[in-house]
């Protein structure tokens, strides 16, 4: 649930991408139409696993969710202003224990009541209104009403920032942002990261680009890396430019650290988040 609010406010500044700027007329891959709805299916398993000494437990998280994005007014420049709504979410929880916490907007009278009374009220509320343009940048967060603003910064809303010129295969690029620890995971901590972006091909007319993501300095202490992980993605992302839209994207997180809690000790945490357009209109 860590990438989605940051998964649902765990999802719970603007950026640039290096090769160009605010200044440029926006000529990027994004087409937004005002009324345009846009409905994507997230599909985000976790499972964190962590060893000390003798002592190994394991937290598993499995989420499902439809998410929409409506225009609600473009500029004469193609700049957005997007509003963020939940429409269902589906979840399965096991604890180190081995409880099993469940929770289904469908059948809320049968999901676990503490984690219904966590996530109804994610449903059918705005979630978030930004500014966004041809490029994939976010302009400015208007509302953000679960988590810190900054999180969009980190969690694109479309996975990736294009640059202004064509994208060809072989063509490369990147964007430099800063994580921001906000609370409960930190106290305002920011760390400089950047994003690579490689179109590794063009297929019936889509574009298929590779992800990579890195810190540019890691904390120095073991510890103070873990609540970084979720942020580290890489994976896949599929555009289509002709139709002007994010069709999908793939992307993973499979890092452990050693030594957070002393010699014999690991941290490991694996992620795998699956987005689908199923509905433009």
């Amino acid at each position: 649930m860590q990438r989605l609010f940051t998964t649902l406010a765990l999802m719970t500044s603007i950026f640039f991408v290096s090769t160009t700027s605010f200044a440029q007329a926006p000529t990027g891959l994004f087409k937004w139409q005002k009324g345009q709805q846009l409905t994507y299916k997230v599909e985000h398993s976790t499972v964190a696993t962590e060893i000390i000494a003798d002592s190994k437990s394991e937290f598993k998280n499995l989420l499902e969710l439809t998410k929409r994005w409506v225009v609600e007014d473009v500029t004469a420049e193609g700049v957005a202003t997007l509003t963020l709504v939940v429409e269902s979410i589906k979840m399965k929880s096991t604890n180190p224990k081995g409880d099993e916490l469940t929770y289904d907007s469908a059948n809320p009278k049968d999901s676990t009541p503490q984690l219904k009374d966590q996530l109804e009220k994610y449903i059918g509320t705005k979630i978030a209104t930004i500014v966004m343009d041809t490029q994939g940048r976010v302009r400015s967060v208007k509302e953000s009403n679960f988590g810190a603003a900054s999180k969009y910064e980190v969690e694109l809303p479309f996975a990736v920032v294009v640059p202004a010129e064509e994208i060809k295969k072989g063509l490369a690029w990147q964007r430099n942002f800063n994580i921001t620890m906000d609370p409960p995971q930190g106290t305002g901590e920011k760390y400089e990261s950047s994003q690579k972006y490689e179109c590794n091909a063009i297929e019936s007319g889509k574009i298929k680009l590779k992800v990579t993501t890195e810190l540019k300095k890691a904390p120095e202490n073991i510890a103070d890396q873990l609540p970084l992980l979720p942020f580290l993605v890489e994976g896949d992302v599929t555009l289509d430019p002709q139709k002007g839209l994010m069709l999908d994207s793939i992307l993973k997180v499979d890092k452990t650290l050693k030594g957070h809690q002393g010699e014999n000790s690991s941290y490991r945490m694996y992620s795998l988040f699956k987005e689908t357009l199923i509905s433009s209109k």
